[in-house]
């Protein structure tokens, strides 16, 4: 008996040794099973906004270096085989590029680096906007086409006479040239080709750059000439919705062209470069080391070097901040084929 009664205690201590958790344990393993799940969660989360922050910034950040990477390669070929001066358009014709309106009928020279301050609203930011022109040296091989005369007879048509012994083959109709004489040089975009030796620069062009007659900026050039085509690009920031309330889209645009779907000449292309811009200022050094927003006309060609800041936003808020992700970047280029006057 004593030995079964023995055995009866132990097996009873073992069904006590086997049974579950208390109340007590369970409500300290929730406790620290919700802790340690918190935690988690928090670390989580951390993470991702950290993700989706870093993803934006990267985002942005890219397509502005694009942006500027475009613009600082043009910035170093602004004045490639291209007159610090400026060559000639038709009165007016600034406004192509920002440029104001005046009470005059003189010509006009367009520098190589010409310069426009506030113009497009972005949110009620006002933004800048710079142009660049340079020779394409792709052209015929980077030789210039010698011209021989110029002729207007109608005062509607500048008709260029390529010199004997050359052709119009390597022009295209929609591109824009730099025509030299010895007195001046002048821009102007091909309409049309006549025969093997002929250039047609009608009053039809799309720019109203051309202006044949009395306004014309090719018709006064004298001879011999020669001609090469031109690079003519601005770049500045377009409103994105439209009406001043959102971001805007840096734009790089090309002067010029044809579309062979249709064969109708075109003014200008529109790049879009980067996406989100707030803001973009300009300033310029000129050869002085003065630094100014705005050169005036008599200062344009003594532009040596361009700092251009753009400021950015996100598109969608930083999950830690609530706010979009803005930033902004500077970058300086050097104008170095402006050092060498050019006349």
């Amino acid at each position: 008996m004593i030995i079964r009664s023995h055995k009866l205690n132990e097996r009873a201590r073992s069904w006590r040794t086997q049974a579950g958790f208390t109340m007590l344990e369970m409500v300290v393993s929730m406790a620290i099973f919700t802790i340690v799940m918190g935690s988690i969660y928090a670390l989580l989360h951390t993470m991702r906004g950290g993700r989706v922050n870093t993803s934006q910034r990267a985002e942005v950040l890219q397509g502005v270096r694009t942006a500027l990477n475009s613009m600082g390669r043009d910035a170093i070929n602004a004045g490639v085989g291209y007159p610090n001066t400026g060559a000639l358009i038709p009165d007016n014709k600034l406004t192509l590029v920002g440029g104001g309106s005046d009470s005059d009928t003189s010509l006009e020279f367009l520098t190589p680096v010409y310069a426009a301050n506030n113009l497009n609203s972005v949110n009620g930011t006002a933004t800048d906007e710079v142009t660049f022109l340079y020779i394409d040296d792709t052209f015929n091989s980077g030789n210039s086409l010698p011209i021989s005369s110029i002729a207007d007879s109608t005062g509607n048509n500048s008709v260029l006479t390529i010199q004997t012994g050359y052709n119009n083959t390597p022009c295209s109709l929609g591109d824009l040239y730099l025509i030299t004489g010895n007195n001046a040089s002048a821009i102007g975009m091909l309409t049309s080709k006549s025969g093997t030796n002929t250039l047609n620069f009608e009053s039809s062009d799309p720019l109203g750059i051309n202006s044949p007659g009395s306004k014309s900026a090719i018709d006064p050039l004298i001879m011999p000439a020669s001609l090469l085509r031109l690079t003519w690009v601005t770049y500045y920031v377009a409103d994105e919705d439209g009406n001043g309330t959102g971001t805007g889209t840096l734009m790089r645009r090309v002067f010029g062209g044809y579309n062979s779907g249709n064969s109708t000449l075109i003014n200008w292309v529109n790049q879009p470069l980067a996406f989100g811009v707030e803001n973009m200022q300009i300033q310029y050094v000129l050869a002085d080391g003065s630094v100014v927003d705005l050169p005036n006309s008599t200062t344009m060609p003594d532009i040596r070097q361009i700092r251009t800041t753009v400021t950015v936003r996100s598109p969608d808020v930083d999950p830690k901040t609530n706010q979009p992700f803005r930033s902004s970047v500077t970058s300086s280029f050097s104008t170095r084929n402006l050092v060498y006057e050019k006349l």
